[in-house]
């Protein structure tokens, strides 16, 4: 994820892409970008101090994609992160149930790169649980099934034996990526924060989504506030900012340097119905995560197809300074409920 600076990147095609050194700034997902779109919004990006995370999705994105990409954020100035994905009825998002193809995926990715992306930065790993489970939860969710029986749901569905075999795949495509130059980093549920309290891996292994143990360049968690208000409702009113300032600070006690936040959303999407009401609750989520010591380049913003309809758009990518948010009983709440999930695993 990534501060300032637009202009042409500093060495040719043929240095490798980790002895460039790319403007250190915000980032930001782009999970649906039509190829004849692509100047346009990886134009904005650019010229708004933004580096880029790229949706790659198996069988929907193909060679001449990923050269028109490259070619086209090149001409940005930007950073560009290959954002892997599978087709939906594999997970889509990457875990323990796909990790053989998922990594497969990316290795074809690597192959590709030297000749249809020579100045490619890397690649993020977006680590969730299948979408076909998400689905699930959603269902039992709005079936009315209570937290306790969501929380069981969860835990019975740990294997252990699975997780470590998915954690030691990923820990050997680290090693290959970051041998061949590019940057290999993580984006993981929030959720993931809220277990490292009692030095054991209870949530990670019930939403099946391994991150310890992994040499990651950057390991980054999805605090998205208008999720948690869409799938965390509380009668207390909405969470604020507080929520960032209470995640951020363990992210950066844990992952120092390496730690980062991923904020938002700017719009619907998968699983979204709603986005933020409007660019200044970002800019306060982001002023927040500075706070607490993330630097801009642990910061990404999900996503950029959000910000296409936007009269506003470049407000809601603005870096502001440093501001601490105090954190609320209700944001204070919502870390608890996934803390008892630790506790009941025990």
């Amino acid at each position: 994820m990534t501060l300032a600076l637009v202009g042409p990147l500093a060495a040719g095609c043929g240095d490798s892409p980790r002895a460039r050194r790319y403007p250190e700034r915000m980032s930001i997902w782009a999970e649906e970008l039509p190829q004849g779109s692509l100047d346009e919004r990886l134009g904005f990006a650019g010229r708004n101090h933004l580096n880029v995370n790229v949706s790659m999705v198996k069988g929907s994105h193909d060679v001449g994609y990923l050269t028109a990409l490259c070619s086209a954020a090149e001409r940005a100035g930007v950073a560009l992160r290959l954002w892997p994905g599978l087709p939906r009825e594999q997970g889509y998002w990457a875990n323990q149930q796909n990790a053989t193809a998922y990594l497969a995926w990316i290795d074809e990715l690597v192959a590709l790169a030297p000749s249809a992306c020579p100045r490619l930065d890397g690649f993020v790993v977006d680590m969730e649980m299948p979408l076909t489970r998400v689905d699930e939860l959603a269902a039992m969710r709005a079936a009315g099934a209570s937290n306790v029986t969501i929380a069981m749901w969860l835990l019975d569905g740990i294997d252990v034996a699975a997780f470590d075999a998915a954690r030691a795949q990923f820990a050997a495509a680290a090693r290959r990526v970051r041998a061949k130059g590019y940057r290999f980093a993580v984006s993981t549920l929030a959720m993931n924060a809220d277990d490292w309290r009692d030095g054991d891996e209870t949530i990670a292994h019930a939403l099946w989504t391994p991150i310890e143990g992994i040499e990651w360049d950057a390991v980054s968690f999805q605090v998205y506030r208008n999720i948690y208000d869409q799938q965390f409702p509380a009668s207390g009113g909405s969470y604020t900012s507080g929520l960032i300032t209470s995640y951020a600070h363990d992210v950066v006690r844990v992952w120092g340097k390496r730690g980062g936040i991923d904020l938002g959303t700017t719009g619907a999407g998968i699983g979204v119905t709603v986005g933020l009401p409007d660019a200044a609750a970002l800019v306060s989520d982001i002023a927040a995560a500075r706070a607490e010591g993330i630097a801009p380049g642990g910061i990404g913003i999900y996503s950029l197809e959000g910000l296409a309809d936007k009269a506003d758009a470049e407000a809601w990518v603005t870096l502001p300074a440093p501001r601490a948010a105090p954190i609320t009983e209700l944001d204070s709440t919502a870390r608890g409920t996934f803390q008892s999930l630790d506790l009941l695993g025990n």
